[in-house]
């Protein structure tokens, strides 16, 4: 099997040779999309500096600054004082304005693999209200039954743009894995509770995976922070895989819902590996301990000690699962 055909079938309940790892997919963010460039995130063919060309213009009238202690942007200035004013103050890029074809072409040698192809949606709901609002009003506002029908009218036309965007990655790059991206929480708590979660921001999102599963596209979340008490909303959403950050306890989620949900191992060392025997060796170790699990692994090249441990790892992670599979 391809790593496309194994990650689909581990994703779509087929028959699969090996759980998946982070180097059976590659990111496709191209300079074309402003919101990569001002997220500082592009990822294509040809090189680009995201620290010294990132920031500028975003989605929906969004300024961004690039931000080397954080390795990414953030928002420079609200553009809403309050959310009922989306409509006459958020721009809605135009899609059809995209060279989409000139993007597929001058990234062909890139595209054309066995992979799969994964880019990002940035951002999702509680990032994006934050980034039009500023994270006080945001929080404030997103509790507040005055605002509760302008936020759903906005997070409903955020889904109807996020959904097209994911449709023309498809039709264009035959793109097949999706990362919204909306953080969730600080490392001590969640910034909402779980029932203005469910209320506010889940319909929306279920609606985004819904339809991302009708084009054949994996979904995985994105959500930092120590967000334990929401993983059953973001469950019943029907998303893919959520990497999480280890400030949550992943063998006690695995333990709770781990029949429900496939979660995916963050298979980072937690000092970098100094040689490809020492990266190994963790490698072995914690695919041993989530053999039994119907899990998958993400690993961060930052986090292991280099490029070369970074694909030892992913290499170990892999062989294993086709020796258990076999």
């Amino acid at each position: 099997m391809t790593p496309r055909e194994n990650t689909h079938a581990f994703f779509e309940g087929g028959k699969y040779e090996w759980k998946p790892v982070a180097t059976d997919k590659i990111s496709f963010q191209p300079e074309e999309i402003c919101e990569y460039v001002a997220r500082a995130f592009v990822m294509q063919q040809e090189p680009f500096d995201n620290a010294h060309k990132g920031g500028g213009p975003g989605w929906f009238g969004i300024d961004w600054v690039y931000e080397p202690t954080a390795g990414g942007s953030i928002s420079i200035k609200p553009i809403l004082d309050e959310v009922s004013e989306w409509k006459e103050k958020m721009p809605i890029p135009d899609l059809s304005e995209i060279d989409w074809e000139a993007i597929a072409k001058r990234n062909a040698k890139y595209l054309n693999t066995d992979k799969c192809i994964a880019f990002t949606v940035f951002t999702g709901y509680f990032e994006r209200l934050i980034s039009l609002l500023s994270f006080e009003e945001a929080a404030m506002e997103l509790i507040m039954e005055d605002y509760e029908d302008d936020i759903q009218e906005l997070f409903t036309a955020l889904t109807d743009y996020y959904i097209d965007f994911v449709a023309h990655f498809k039709k264009y790059f035959n793109a097949d894995y999706v990362t919204i991206h909306d953080d969730w929480g600080t490392q001590r708590s969640a910034f909402f509770s779980p029932a203005v979660h469910k209320k506010m921001i889940i319909p929306h999102l279920t609606r985004f995976v819904t339809e991302c599963h009708k084009m054949g596209v994996i979904v995985e979340m994105h959500s930092c922070g120590f967000i334990e008490e929401l993983i059953p909303n973001l469950i019943s959403t029907g998303i893919d895989t959520w990497p999480g950050q280890g400030i949550c306890d992943k063998r006690k989620l695995i333990a709770l819902y781990g029949d429900q949900f496939k979660f995916s191992i963050l298979a980072n060392p937690k000092t970098e590996a100094k040689t490809i025997e020492e990266a190994e060796a963790f490698a072995r170790d914690i695919y041993n301990e989530f053999r039994d699990k119907d899990v998958c692994f993400w690993t961060s090249a930052r986090r292991c000690g280099g490029v070369d441990k970074y694909e030892a790892i992913q290499n170990v992670l892999r062989e294993e699962g086709k020796k258990q599979f076999a």
